[in-house]
Formats: C-alpha cells, structure tokens, sequence
C-alpha cells in the first residue's frame, strides 16, 4: 500500500461525497449503537460478578419465596452448619433516616438494616476499618466513601459517634466501623449505608417481630465454601429438623438456597435488590445483533453497487499494465481508508452518547468501558470481517475477471441481485418486527396507565411522617383541615404499590385453626372512603377498631381462606382475639406485573408513616400553594424532619419504570432500523437506477411518462416489502405474546398492530425511494442514451 493508493481512494471518496456520506454514517451508526447496547446488556449479565466469591453466595428462599423472618434464618443457620455464614437483611422501616454530626444533618436515601454477617458474606471493597467486625453489637454502622466524605470530609471517620434519628428512633449514638468503596452500576445492591439491625432493637414491637416465625419481612443470604456443592445444601435443607418449628408453619417451611447470580432477574420480589429482566434483556441482545448485521449489509449493498459503476475503470487500469495485486490493493486500501474514518467516528459518536445511554439506563458507563473486553473483540472482528468482504475478495474477484468483461461491464450481477432482494427483504422483516413491538409496548404500557387499580390516585399526595407529627396528631391535623385546598386526608403504613409487610398468622374460621399469608397494611378508619374502595360486606373500622384489633381482608383474602362471612372467622394474636369485620373489593396494593394477592387491614391510630392528602383543585398554582401551607405547618410542628411531598400517580406510574426503559430502547432502536433500511433502499435504488439508465432512456424516447418509469422501479420494492411483512408478523406474534405473558393484566394482541407496522414500514419504503426514482425519470432521454 503506497500513498498513491491512498490518495486515488480519497479521490473517489469525494468524488462520490453522498455516496460516502451515506456509506459511512451507516456503519458508523450501526457499528456504534450495537456496541453500546452490548455493553449494557453485558453490564445485565454480569451483574454483582465484581464481588468477590460471588459464585459462592445464595439467596435463601422458603416456599420458592425470598420472604424470611429472623427465626427462620436462626434455625438454618443451627440445623446446617455446613452454611459458611447466613445474613438477614431489610431496608431501614423509616421513610425518613438522618445521620447528625454536631449541627448538620445528612439525609440517607438508602439504609439497610443488617446483622452482623452481611460483610461476611457480601465482601465490598474496603476504604478503612473492618467491615466484618463492624456490625457486631448494636449501634454500629458502616459507610460508603461518598456519604463518609460528605460527612467528614478527608478526616478518618473510623471510630467516630453520629447522632441517628429516624421515624421510629431518634438520638441514637451509633459509632462508624468500616467504610466500603461506592457501589458501581454493576451492582444489584443499592446503599448509602448499613446500620446493625440490633440498634433497632431498642423499638419494643420491633424486638418482639423477631421472635415471630411468620415476620417474614425480611432477605436471607448464605455463603457456603467452595469445596461443598449447593446440591449437598439444598438436600439438607429439604430434611431440615422441624421439631423446633411451630406446629402451624411445620407444613409451610420448605427452605432452598438459590445462587445469588440469579436474583437480578428471577427474584424481584426482593425489595432490596436493583432488578432486571432476562426475556426483556435477550430482545434487547437480539436488536442489538440486528442492527449491527443492518449496518454491515447496507455498507456491503452501496459498496458493492459503487464497484459496479467502476468496473469500466479497473478494466482500463488493467490495460495499461496493472498487475492483479495491484488492482487487488487499490480495492483494498480503498475499503481500509473507510473503515479506519469509520472506527475514528465510532468511538467519537459512542462518547457523545454515552451521556444518553447513562440517562437512559441509570448506569455510570465510560467510554473504555464500551470498548473493552467482549465489545473490543466484536469491533476488531467487524472491522477485519468488513475489510475482507469489501476489499479482499472484490479485489481479488476483479482482478481475475477478464479486462474484456470489464471494459464493456458485462459481469455477471445476477446472483448479487438476488442477494441484494433477500437482504432488503430481511432488514424490512426486522423493521416491521420492531415497529410492532413499539406499537404494542406503547400500548400495554397505555393500558397499565390508564387500567383502574381499583383506588383513586388523581389530586392525592402523600408525605412520609415522623414521630414529632405523631406527638402532635391533634395540633398537625387540626391545621391540615384548615387549609381550604385539601378536602380529606388519611394515614396508612405503607405507600400503596410499596408495601414490603408479609405476616404469617393463625386464623379460626368456623371453629377451625388454618395458617394464613397476607399482605398487611395499617390505614386510618376513613382509608377505604378516601380512596373510594367499597365494601362488600361488613362494616368499616371506627374508633374502636385499633384497640379491639379488628381486621378487614380482601375480596381475594376471603376467596382464598374460604371465609363466607366476616363474622365466621377471628385472629389470635398477642392473648387477643381480633374479629374479622368487613370483605373489601379488591384492588391492586402492588405493580399490575402480579396479580392480586390476599391482603389484611388493621385500623392505626390518630397517625401512623404516611399520610395522604386529597386535594380539590386541579390548578397548578393552587397545588403549589397547598403544598405551601402544609410545608408551614410541618415546619412548625415538625423541624427536624422535612417534608418530602409526592404525587400518588406519579409512584404508581413508576412501578412501571423497567417497562418505559425498555419502550424508550426499542424506540430509539426502531428509529436507527428505520434509517438503516432507509440507507439499504437508497442503496438498492441506486444499482438499479444506474443498470437501468439506458432503458430508462429507451422508454421516455417512445414516450413513456414519468409516473410509468417511477412505477416500473418500485414495483420490486412493494413486491419485497409485502414479503417482509408476511415473514415479520408470525416472528412479531411470537415474541409480543411471550413478553405479554410476563403480566398479569395485559392489553389485547390486535390485528391492527401487526397492518399499521406493516402500512408504515411500506410508507417509508416508497418514500424514502420515490425521489430518487423521480430523479431518473426526469433525466433528459439523451444523456440517458449516452450513458456509460
């Protein structure tokens, strides 16, 4: 390769400038946007694998469930010693948690509560002290970097006392014995800090939790040693003693370990945890192959349609004494000069999009990052592949090609063509497959929008509380119901969507002891009015309810335990014996991902975390002003503790977070596989257009009209596009059916989604090729006759 190779290659990159344009910024777009879509889907596969001895780490289920109660993880840890180490683990029960030194209080978005194995089996990269050690006794806690430096800057904070209030405690002392490295994005875990659960233990009803079987609010996860097989586990784990199990969870424990690697995307019923999904994962994988293979078959298409306009040239090359290595490296330094302009504006445009992909995903990626490890070898192999596809064989094909085939442009196209008509028809397969799959997302997420959750959640706000607003109920909701803007408010437990309460307690109905798992929420008396839920039988909590310990269930809970009338059935608990009152309809206190499952209700006092506020105007301006004159009196009766007001539509509207990630990928993949396909027809159009010139020419001499000439080089086109849509609706059905499966409240697969994506990729195909097909038909018929 010399510099006179080089600069004839340039030559003809700007002699042909919207040819190149064309040919480069498609592989430069498809080449980078399948690189970043790599990159995150290797991120989703390799999740928590910087952690070492990850492999050995399992997370502890019961009844194929991740819910296990302190008691539960007592028992295993005694019954199998073989476990190496087991932790029991739950985020902080206060909405709002603040560590104070001196003046200045820090607020912790993410607090877990933790005994003292969780850094036995979870080893984080260390800072300073001993993460091992650090949750030993009570008032311990440890640090990631980032809050440690916040709080105290570069000075050493091992050994050092804050002041942690919280909802449920206030003043304690606790003491910092370790700080840990910043979690990465390639992390399932999500903590600002780890407090040690027995601090919690100075809350009467807290310790007293411990020692329920049924508290089943908690995570479980054990490291086992390397040299033991999790099988050996799992059959100890199905013969586990039950002597010391109470009689009525004796034929409710099944105990199994399943490795931690798995959490991610099988278990998101552990709250705990970041979580992805696996199906949505694989089409995200699967688009990303796609577009790449689009990418290089429309580079493949324009370059092999550009040799065929330069076969007269290399014929003259050859004549004038050319040797075939010549002619080879001239082809060759050719495709070399692209492909390294191409690999400068990969890397180029891949950071530029970093900031959008980071957005996108909430990942923290870097731009070594997209070209590292599995990224780097795919990018390498695309390029020496693409290399030896446009510049090697061509090359050597031509210059064994006869200089007399050459020079009158007689070689043989007829199986490129047919090549060139199945890779249109399957990049329009893979367009039409994409836009029916953001039809339908759109449209299932539209439907989980708009699905009644069997509550009202428009004009309603809500707030975490705290335990000087439970001091002073009467004063705060004497002053809420004095501003005009809010029409009612009512407490409850949890936020609705966000409940983390499972119980598991004894139930006599009709004279008969059952054992019953329910989800449970403590609500004002007025809870079920509030949000319009109605009864369906029974009567609604009132003032007594709290202290006779009444329940009201579900319409789901009363199916499920049989139960035909309230008064049929009572709870045992704490030497009380609690009615059941009322039946109410159902509705959905989780994600619509789950159908509904049995829910319990008790009536709370005066206060409990979090209340909610209705409000009855529907202008912006008077919203801000409520807001306002709630934020006053929560000033003045609560300082310590800010008030963090949120919209109940907007938290349930992001239960569905994964789902809108998810559209917003595909739309962004959807759009750059239209434009591929774009730059595929101009491709396809453009070899037509140049072998057909002189017939072209023929035609308008004997008077053919301009319309008949753009019909005639688009009716193939229709003809392909229509093929592709017959291919791509069965392949659509398929994979749309298998991802609505995933719900359990699902919109319906329409017909019409499957004729719009065909009717809009059929659009864009005509459009996208009408003008250049109007361009040749309004050549002059003498220049088409004298073309060469």
């Amino acid at each position: 390769m010399n510099f006179y190779n080089i600069k004839i290659s340039f030559k003809n990159l700007l002699k042909n400038k919207l040819v190149s344009s064309i040919n480069i910024s498609g592989l430069v777009i498809g080449i980078t946007v399948s690189l970043l879509v790599f990159a995150y889907v290797n991120k989703e596969k390799n999740m928590d694998q910087e952690i070492p001895e990850i492999e050995q780490t399992y997370t502890l289920l019961n009844n194929k469930y991740p819910d296990i109660s302190n008691c539960m993880v007592r028992h295993v840890r005694s019954e199998i010693p073989e476990i190496e180490a087991i932790t029991l683990v739950r985020y902080t029960w206060s909405p709002q948690d603040f560590l104070k030194k001196e003046n200045t209080a820090y607020k912790l978005n993410n607090l877990l509560l933790a005994d003292s194995c969780f850094f036995k089996v979870f080893q984080f990269e260390t800072v300073c002290g001993d993460p091992k050690k650090a949750l030993n006794t009570a008032d311990q806690i440890v640090l990631t970097q980032s809050v440690a430096r916040k709080i105290f800057g570069d000075d050493n904070p091992i050994g050092k006392e804050l002041v942690y209030n919280a909802t449920s405690l206030q003043n304690v002392i606790v003491e910092v014995g370790a700080v840990i490295q910043d979690l990465s994005h390639h992390c399932s875990w999500e903590f600002d800090a780890v407090l040690s659960l027995e601090t919690n233990y100075k809350i009467p009803w807290f310790k007293n939790n411990q020692e329920y079987w049924g508290t089943q609010n908690y995570s479980a996860f054990a490291k086992i040693p390397s040299n033991i097989d999790a099988s050996v586990i799992n059959q100890k784990l199905a013969k586990i003693s039950v002597d010391h199990i109470p009689e009525r969870y004796k034929d409710h424990t099944n105990f199994e370990i399943q490795p931690f690697s798995e959490a991610y995307n099988e278990l998101p019923g552990i709250e705990i945890l970041k979580h992805g999904n696996q199906l949505t994962l694989n089409v995200i994988q699967i688009i990303g192959f796609l577009i790449l293979l689009l990418a290089c078959i429309n580079y493949i298409n324009l370059v092999t349609a550009q040799k065929i306009k330069r076969l007269k040239n290399i014929g003259i090359l050859k004549v004038m004494g050319s040797k075939k290595a010549k002619v080879v490296e001239l082809i060759a330094v050719e495709s070399a000069l692209v492909l390294f302009l191409t690999s400068i504006l990969v890397i180029v445009l891949s950071n530029f999009l970093l900031i959008g992909l980071n957005q996108i995903t909430n990942s923290e990626f870097t731009l070594i990052e997209i070209f590292s490890g599995s990224n780097l070898i795919i990018f390498i192999s695309l390029l020496a592949f693409t290399f030896v596809l446009t510049g090697i064989i061509p090359g050597i094909r031509f210059s064994k090609t006869k200089t007399t085939a050459l020079l009158k442009n007689t070689v043989n196209t007829r199986s490129q063509n047919h090549m060139r008509n199945a890779l249109l028809i399957f990049q329009f397969t893979i367009t039409i497959i994409l836009l029916c799959g953001i039809l339908l997302i759109n449209k299932q997420n539209q439907f989980l929008t708009e699905l009644d959750p069997g509550f009202n959640r428009e004009q309603i706000l809500y707030a975490a509380t705290n335990p000087q607003i439970e001091k002073s109920s009467s004063a705060f909701n004497s002053e809420i119901k004095r501003i005009p803007e809010i029409s009612d408010y009512t407490y409850t437990s949890a936020p609705l969507g966000y409940n983390q309460s499972n119980w598991g307690l004894p139930m006599i109905n009709k004279g008969e002891e059952q054992e019953i798992g329910f989800a449970n929420l403590f609500v004002s008396p007025n809870f079920f009015d509030f949000f319009g839920i109605k009864l369906v039988q029974g009567k609604q909590f009132n003032r007594y309810s709290e202290e006779n310990s009444d329940w009201i269930f579900n319409a789901t809970a009363f199916k499920q335990f049989n139960i035909e009338k309230p008064e049929d059935a009572s709870i045992p608990r704490n030497g009380k014996v609690g009615k059941v009152i009322a039946e109410v309809e159902d509705f959905n206190h989780e994600s619509m991902h789950s159908a509904i499952r049995p829910m319990g209700f008790r009536s709370c006092k005066e206060t409990d975390e979090y209340i909610y506020f209705k409000i009855n105007t529907n202008s912006a301006a008077s919203t801000q002003r409520c807001i306002r004159s709630i934020n006053k009196v929560w000033e003045n009766i609560s300082p310590n503790f800010t008030l963090e007001i949120k919209y109940l539509d907007a938290s349930w509207e992001a239960l569905y977070k994964k789902e809108k990630q998810f559209q917003r990928i595909l739309n962004y993949a959807t759009i750059i596989s239209i434009l591929l396909s774009c730059l595929g027809l101009i491709s396809l159009t453009y070899f037509i257009v140049e072998t057909h010139t002189k017939e072209i020419g023929i035609r308008k001499t004997n008077g053919a009209k301009t319309f008949e000439i753009i019909k005639m080089l688009n009716t193939d086109l229709v003809k392909w596009v229509f093929i592709a849509c017959i291919i791509a609706c069965p392949i659509a059905w398929y994979s749309l059916h298998t991802w609505l499966s995933g719900f359990a409240y699902k919109t319906e697969l329409s017909w019409w989604i499957f004729a719009l994506a065909g009717i809009i990729a059929m659009g864009i195909a005509l459009l996208t090729v009408s003008w250049q097909s109007w361009r040749a038909a309004k050549i002059n018929p003498v220049e088409s006759l004298r073309y060469e």
